[in-house]
């Protein structure tokens, strides 16, 4: 696999609406906001001569696609940084899994280890561990030991805190606060009254988007594209794509007036769009233009009355790849092909089969609701009326076929008896399978020497939806698919029978390492499951257009975007660790 590429433009900082250097008004405009944020004055801190840091993530863009995105015309003001100001864009190797909480962990604390997925088992504690809810991030936060980079800092918009000193919209912090603080507090509350006009504009935006969504579910329908807009999703669209991303920015621009030192911030909006429409819709690409309006305010800010110098970074923590849904595609679910096979094969050894306990979002964007509503009027309808009662049970197998639920409702799914035997998690195209009846982590000998367990990992192999089963394998990782097994050492792949395994994924060394890495790691299911990929598309054991956690495609490859100063297109990135190590570290309070 090739190192990763860089791009830059020709200025070194001195082309018009460079952030360094003040603009014409901005005597009146420090007038101005000393007024409005009068009441915030005791925050101020005091420009001590250090550069300060505004790191601003964009989250799941790929490289790929934000270099399709400056080309199409959707990110002026990134485009002019890049090509008029000299920043660097490059791309860099996230790691696995390629999901937020292990990029984020490696970024803020230099420090990601014991988190395989976005969700996975704790078999010591018998408990599913997902980050869609609080407690699941907070378990990855209690468990991090390492000082936090953005101390003395803020923090907006990310699972986890960074040890900050303000956070809005977090998840996850060292010290425990109630829900209320997490979102912002009274000082977002106070923001949101110094800004009424502001916030009208976000009323008619709301407004808006919610026309938009449903114009483009009415579209997708008659074209009959794989779009999913049923549950709760235009709610979701409309708190992500105006709501948050329009407080975030009041309060980074509040942040950049007092000087605070370093501010972290994620724009999640694109994630959600990427993996309800794909990656390369028109609807998440076009989105980005008004992401790319509020870094040029974060700018404008900075130019004009930032109470100290900052230097802009942004970047991405992973990618996306385009996907399929395995339930659609199957008629099934993982959990429900694995417990399938368990009852089988208990069926013809004539014994008691091991007891599933599945955790995974039938879709990872929308709801049953709907159905279940469908469901209630078909058992209120008179029984004289049968014609009608099947005409709305069909209706409501139909709707199930393509939508699922909203997992902020139904965060985990449970099914069969509390006291397990395995547990399969998924993570979009990445699911991971655990022996739960077993305390100790597994090896690929372990699993051949029960009949039961051996049968099933058999059975997932040939399964046309897996595409890769890796396994600890002694001090080596065992990675097999029906073309072919091989053993990782070191990052280095040795073929044992046929094919190389990791072909559809990447055969490159950084590739293999992470796998290596990703089937090694604490609390990593005894079987890592890769959906299927075909050089375009892999399957999702979520119900998603876009798919991230796993290999293959341009997940593993997001972007990285600095001043020229920081030369970071000479810096070896190959983890989200290392950009802790030649980032973070250097504007630590």
């Amino acid at each position: 696999m090739s190192e990763p590429r860089t791009v830059s433009g020709g200025g070194q900082g001195d082309a018009v609406g460079d952030p360094r250097r003040p603009s014409r008004g901005h005597r009146f405009l420090e007038w101005y906001f000393a007024l409005k944020y009068r009441v915030f004055r005791r925050e101020r801190r005091p420009d001590d001569g250090r550069r300060g840091l505004i790191m601003l993530q964009i989250d799941a863009l790929a490289y790929a696609e934000l270099r399709r995105a400056i080309e199409l015309g959707y990110c002026p003001t990134i485009e002019h940084m890049v090509r008029e100001e000299g920043y660097t864009l490059r791309r860099w190797f996230t790691g696995l899994p390629s999901a937020t909480p292990y990029a984020q962990a490696g970024i803020f604390y230099g420090e990601n280890e014991a988190i395989p997925a976005f969700r996975f088992y704790d078999k010591a504690e018998r408990r599913v561990i997902t980050c869609n809810t609080p407690a699941g991030v907070q378990y990855i936060r209690d468990r991090i030991g390492a000082p936090g980079a953005l101390a003395g800092g803020s923090s907006y918009v990310n699972l986890l805190d960074g040890d900050a000193q303000t956070v809005a919209f977090t998840v996850a912090t060292r010290e425990k606060l109630s829900a209320f603080q997490r979102l912002g507090g009274w000082r977002m509350a106070m923001l949101i009254l110094l800004h009424p006009i502001r916030v009208a504009r976000m009323g008619l935006q709301a407004v808006l988007e919610w026309l938009r969504e449903e114009y483009e579910r009415g579209v997708g329908e008659l074209m009959r594209k794989r779009t999913h807009s049923e549950g709760l999703f235009p709610f979701i669209r409309v708190l992500s794509n105006v709501v948050v991303r329009e407080l975030q920015t009041m309060a980074m621009g509040l942040d950049v007036y007092l000087g605070v030192p370093i501010i972290y911030s994620t724009f999640m909006q694109y994630d959600e769009l990427a993996h309800h429409f794909g990656p390369s819709s028109f609807q998440a690409l076009r989105d980005l233009r008004r992401t790319d309006a509020r870094i040029r305010e974060i700018r404008r800010m900075i130019e004009n009355v930032g109470g100290r110098q900052y230097d802009l970074v942004i970047l991405s923590d992973h990618g996306m790849t385009p996907s399929s849904s395995y339930r659609v595609r199957f008629g099934e679910t993982l959990g429900k092909t694995v417990e399938r096979i368990l009852e089988g094969d208990a069926a013809l050894r004539g014994e008691t089969p091991l007891r599933l306990r599945a955790s995974f979002a039938d879709t990872s964007e929308y709801a049953d609701i709907t159905a279940q509503v469908v469901n209630a009027v078909a058992e209120v309808t008179p029984e004289n009326q049968r014609t009608v009662r099947r005409a709305l049970v069909r209706f409501r197998d139909w709707i199930r076929s393509r939508y699922g639920l909203r997992e902020l409702i139904l965060p985990e799914k449970y099914r069969i008896e509390a006291d397990h035997d395995v547990v399969v998690t998924y993570s979009s195209d990445l699911a991971l399978l655990y022996f739960a009846d077993d305390p100790l982590p597994l090896e690929l000998t372990d699993i051949m020497r029960d009949a039961r367990r051996a049968n099933l990992y058999v059975e997932l192999l040939q399964h046309p939806g897996v595409g890769l089963l890796a396994t600890k394998n002694g001090p080596s990782v065992h990675v097999e698919s029906t073309s072919g097994r091989a053993i990782i050492a070191g990052g280095e792949v040795e073929v044992l029978e046929g094919e190389n395994p990791l072909e559809p994924y990447g055969t490159g060394h950084l590739t293999a390492r992470a796998i290596e890495h990703l089937a090694s790691q604490p609390n990593t299911g005894d079987v890592t499951i890769f959906g299927a990929y075909d050089g375009y598309e892999i399957v999702s054991f979520d119900d998603q257009i876009g798919a991230h956690g796993a290999a293959g495609g341009n997940q593993l490859y997001p972007f990285l975007i600095g001043p020229p100063e920081l030369e970071l297109n000479r810096a070896r990135i190959e983890d989200a660790r290392d950009i802790h190590r030649v980032i973070m570290e250097r504007y630590k309070v």
